[in-house]
């Protein structure tokens, strides 16, 4: 056989070999994606469309063809698995709600620095900052009573439940949020009023969808606090927007699907009320804060991305998922006890714990398309009691510039934690 021959073999071989596997994977898909790349929703052939295209059926007359496993072209991922093609807001809108909340009205609504029952006069000026999950707030005299200050926090937290696999519900994810307050307020006698401005941002990794959610937005306040002398009352109330994109991978096709310029709507209010117990150098400040904070996200569309297939000379594209409006609210009641040291003029430590409860709108999955028989999908973590720990110092720079440091820690949520780093500035002019 000469060499021309061979080519000639070998390359019939080839197509052979190749007509064989496009044969196998139109009758017996096994790769998880599926063997086309085709999107779960693909319009010819996704399995979206049910019957067929689902499961994988026996040849014969029972089901109407002679093909043996025909269907499940865009992959068996698609068809089982329902975390993971759920989009990121269905899973973390409710942790989106809680971190903001902690992080716009912490202080205000109930944690109030330790220096206020430790120093007279910062009392007489009804001096409240938090001990590290948000903002500060002062009155300290600058022109007619005013004072300015502000407030940076930054926040690294996760949810560690169990993840294997996209075809397994879970709601792991990975998180970190970044909020900058700036707030005007007056003493009044022995009330204060003020208003906050807050911008806020956060970055979650979700890992059932491969999926991404981004947010940032504005809120402004209004709050009040009163210094009986017994014991100190804040309250208030904002408003806001945050704009949210949302990226997560098809199953199918492994494309992103995406969604932007969706603008949700925030409202939120918050309760504290705190007494101060002084004992030599130190100084005891126990308190129970309400807080409440909704996230109103409007219905919105998830832009498939086109799969670019044609089978069987017939082309096919996508459809894109419409996700429904929803109101993602974390509701925190918490009692706490802050305790600070009297070391010197400069520098104030303090410790604080408390013992939070929550009720936040917990992750919800899409339904599969078909069961996997598996006993491993896990239901969505429920936060309910845990415990939040911290501590810092006080600066007391000048008798003009004055603040904090500190840093915050959450245990005992399920399958969470969090770490919360702070500080705040306070001018005196």
């Amino acid at each position: 056989m000469n060499i021309v021959n061979k080519i000639m073999l070998l390359g019939i071989m080839l197509i052979s070999i190749l007509a064989y596997n496009m044969k196998s994977y139109a009758t017996n898909p096994t790769t998880a994606n599926g063997d086309y790349g085709l999107s779960c929703t693909n319009t010819g052939y996704g399995a979206s469309l049910g019957g067929n295209y689902i499961q994988q059926t026996a040849g014969g007359a029972a089901a109407g063809t002679s093909m043996t496993n025909y269907g499940v072209y865009s992959g068996l991922d698609c068809a089982y698995a329902g975390a993971g093609r759920t989009n990121s807001s269905a899973i973390v809108g409710g942790e989106i709600a809680r971190s903001a909340a902690n992080a716009v009205i912490g202080a205000v609504s109930g944690r109030m620095n330790a220096a206020l029952n430790t120093h007279s006069h910062s009392a007489a000026n009804m001096s409240y900052t938090s001990n590290g999950s948000g903002i500060g707030m002062a009155a300290n005299h600058i022109v007619g009573g005013m004072s300015l200050w502000t407030n940076f926090s930054s926040s690294d937290f996760e949810n560690d439940q169990t993840f294997s696999g996209v075809r397994l519900d879970s709601n792991n994810y990975e998180a970190s949020a970044n909020a900058l307050t700036i707030g005007v307020d007056k003493r009044i006698g022995n009330i204060l009023i003020g208003v906050a401005y807050t911008g806020y941002e956060s970055d979650i990794d979700t890992s059932v969808n491969k999926g991404n959610i981004q947010t940032e937005g504005e809120t402004v306040g209004i709050y009040v606090g009163l210094n009986t002398g017994v014991f100190n009352i804040t309250a208030g109330a904002g408003t806001g927007e945050y704009e949210i994109e949302t990226r997560r991978k098809d199953l199918g096709s492994l494309l992103d699907i995406t969604a932007k310029d969706i603008t949700a709507d925030v409202t939120y209010y918050h309760l504290n009320v705190s007494g101060n117990i002084n004992r030599g150098r130190l100084s005891f400040t126990p308190r129970v804060a309400y807080r409440n904070f909704d996230l109103d996200l409007p219905a919105f569309t998830d832009i498939v991305p086109n799969d670019a297939n044609t089978i069987y000379t017939t082309e096919v594209t996508t459809t894109d998922d419409s996700i429904a409006g929803k109101t993602y609210s974390s509701d925190i009641t918490e009692a706490g006890l802050s305790i600070a040291l009297s070391a010197g003029k400069i520098l104030t430590p303090f410790v604080d714990f408390a013992y939070v409860t929550e009720d936040t709108t917990a992750a919800s999955y899409q339904t599969e398309y078909a069961s996997d028989g598996s006993a491993a999908d896990l239901a969505a973590s429920a936060p309910d009691g845990y415990v939040t720990y911290g501590g810092g110092v006080l600066l007391n720079l000048s008798n003009k510039v004055n603040g904090y440091l500190s840093i915050a820690e959450t245990t005992s949520r399920e399958d969470f934690s969090e770490t919360v780093v702070s500080g705040s500035l306070k001018l005196k002019f």
